[in-house]
């Protein structure tokens, strides 16, 4: 197992950048705005061949925010339909798409008010 571990750790090498991206995005999905969060889809999926990577990095930090606020469990069962979406071969934006505007109803509410 710790292999696998150590084989995961290199190809992250030379990303950091990305997933601290990522981090500041999804910790902060209550204070981002609709249009900034699809704005930063294509720096956040641009690698198609990484996104399982990306939706198990982001279920991870759903998961510290349940503490925080119960609605991020139904985030993280949309992470994994998202990814049962993919793996059956959907429409790939439209799936991500799906994912980033369902996640942040999920958080802000479907009517928005800011």
């Amino acid at each position: 197992m710790q292999i696998g571990s150590v084989k995961k750790a290199l190809r992250l090498k030379g990303k950091e950048d990305e997933y601290i991206k990522i981090n500041k995005i999804f910790k902060n999905l209550e204070n981002i705005d609709i249009i900034d969060l699809i704005t930063s889809k294509e720096d956040i999926f641009s690698n198609r061949e990484e996104t399982e990577e990306i939706l198990s990095y982001i279920n991870l930090i759903f998961f510290d925010k349940i503490k925080e606020n119960p609605r991020y469990i139904k985030c993280i069962e949309n992470i994994e339909e998202t990814k049962d979406r993919i793996i059956k071969n959907c429409n790939y934006d439209m799936t991500i798409d799906n994912f980033i505007v369902t996640v942040w109803e999920e958080i802000n509410g479907k009517y928005y008010r800011g």
